[in-house]
């Protein structure tokens, strides 16, 4: 294969992998693109009282639905007395609590913290077919009346749920609603007979249970929604409002989930729920979420490492962005610099000094050493001694001007030594020999080149924008090496060099 074709080859691998695993914690594991964004988190607390037949107990809960939309961070235990576990089931999960001596009243805690992402998560379809009519007899005629009132005020299937909703309605006292619910036992069978008469107009229906996210509330029982299928989406409804639910404002358990709350050993058995929220970073949630769900992308990256370290990441991600604007400027615009990867450095030292300042430091450092080196250069000393020499030189300015600084009460000053001083010493050695050997011009131009890189690169690297997606997607450095790679392989003009060679292009007159 040839040297063009492997690194195209190279390059389209390094894109794939890095912007593949990017969208794939941005949308699976909920990631966010931009910094200080925060979500709700519902803390939902759920407290079991029942009384134990004095010997071993066995409860039972059911939990709500988690998916691409919905997400649980963590689930916790509050009763150390008893031992529990999750199980996972026909795609409901459920919580098992076991004790083997239990006597007399008891009470079990359990809290899961649960947020929701915005996008709905991919429901199935019902099918084409129109939904089984399970009515018949008088209860098919009385729910055919209901929809005949309800279809005159009604301009789509969304309203006639919601008119079907009111007109069934306990408290109406109307004849075809008796028929339809004289043997109703619990809301949960009301709503179920709802859903029968929905299924007459040809409406898909799903009756769920769930608990309202509004406000804070304590001692709460779990409520029964209804789904309807309109405009391809499902559609949750509240009963008692008579309108939409948005699916955020809702936490459901699965349509499947047999039994809430299963008690052995027990009886008197009774569940309530306390609701409250709170506001928590949107990219904590998602590094709990993706440890909660063991996945590799969070479990095996830097945010498994301590804050400390993780801080210390935080700064050396940086530094690609800073070695791309050296790339650009040296291999596109053609600016010069005086060494490679000096400018960097710089920048670094310029994140802790400002910009402004660390400008003026840097000027008066360079320059003091470029006096001092002068007058080494007299003395005829081998390079390992006069590098030496000029780093003495180096730590004596830096700690005269931090001595003096602190005297005048300007302690901006202090901020000298955030430079790294070997690279100064090394820079000063370079510009020296390059004002012996091409003249003052080429220094001022390399030197000017270097500080206008420094200052691009610092520019970018204190970018809030860019500083936040390097360390929530460390993969995009794969985009940025397939970058530095192509920028690598062009060996045109620069474009500092096309005015130079610009009389090349004229035609003879």
């Amino acid at each position: 294969m040839k040297a063009r074709s492997q690194l195209y080859l190279l390059v389209s691998i390094l894109l794939f992998l890095g912007l593949s695993l990017t969208m794939y914690k941005y949308f699976t594991l909920g990631f966010t693109l931009t910094p200080g964004k925060t979500l709700t988190v519902w803390q939902v607390q759920a407290r079991i009282k029942f009384d134990a037949e004095d010997g071993p107990v066995k409860i039972s809960m059911g939990l709500p639905a988690v998916d691409s939309s919905r997400r649980a961070i963590f689930n916790e235990n509050l009763s150390e007395d008893y031992k529990f576990k999750v199980f996972t089931e026909d795609d409901s999960r459920k919580i098992v609590w076991s004790r083997n001596d239990a006597k007399g009243p008891q009470v079990i805690y359990f809290r899961g913290d649960f947020y929701h992402l915005g996008a709905p998560a991919m429901e199935a379809t019902p099918s084409e077919t129109k939904p089984q009519v399970v009515l018949d007899g008088p209860w098919k005629i009385a729910g055919k009346e209901i929809l005949q009132m309800a279809r005159e005020s009604a301009t789509s299937d969304l309203d006639l749920a919601l008119q079907v909703l009111n007109l069934m309605d306990e408290e109406r006292k109307d004849p075809h609603v008796r028929v339809l619910i004289e043997d109703v036992e619990n809301r949960r069978e009301y709503m179920e007979q709802v859903a029968k008469v929905l299924s007459l107009a040809g409406i898909h229906t799903r009756v769920m249970r769930g608990l309202r996210l509004q406000g804070n509330y304590t001692q709460r029982s779990i409520t029964t929604f209804i789904q309807i299928y309109v405009k391809d989406e499902w559609v949750l409804l509240d009963p008692d409002a008579l309108t939409q639910l948005p699916f955020s404002e809702a936490l459901l358990w699965p349509e499947n989930t047999r039994g809430l709350l299963d008690v052995y050993g027990g009886s008197n058995s009774r569940i309530d729920f306390s609701v409250s929220s709170v506001q928590k970073s949107a990219g904590q949630l998602a590094v709990a979420a993706g440890q909660k769900s063991g996945s590799p992308l969070v479990d095996l990256s830097i945010y498994s490492l301590p804050i400390r370290d993780q801080n210390t990441f935080k700064l050396l991600l940086l530094i690609p962005l800073g070695a791309l604007v050296v790339v650009i400027l040296r291999n596109l615009v053609g600016i010069r610099t005086s060494g490679t990867f000096m400018p960097i450095l710089i920048a670094l030292a310029f994140m802790q000094t400002t910009l402004l300042l660390g400008l003026l430091l840097f000027l008066v450092v360079v320059s003091v050493g470029l006096v001092m080196r002068s007058y080494l250069s007299h003395l005829n000393l081998l390079l390992v001694p006069r590098i030496a020499s000029v780093l003495v030189f180096v730590i004596i300015i830096f700690a005269a001007i931090g001595i003096t600084s602190h005297k005048l009460g300007w302690e901006s000053g202090l901020a000298i030594t955030f430079f790294p001083m070997i690279i100064l010493s090394w820079t000063i050695e370079r510009m020296s020999v390059l004002w012996e050997e091409d003249g003052p011009r080429e220094v001022l131009i390399q030197g000017g080149g270097s500080l206008l890189t420094a200052s691009l690169a610092y520019l970018v690297m204190i970018s809030p924008h860019l500083g936040h997606l390097i360390f929530n997607f460390p993969e995009l450095l794969l985009v940025l090496l397939a970058i530095i790679i192509m920028i690598g392989s062009y060996s045109g003009f620069r474009l500092l060099e096309l005015g130079r060679f610009e009389p090349m292009t004229r035609g003879d007159e």
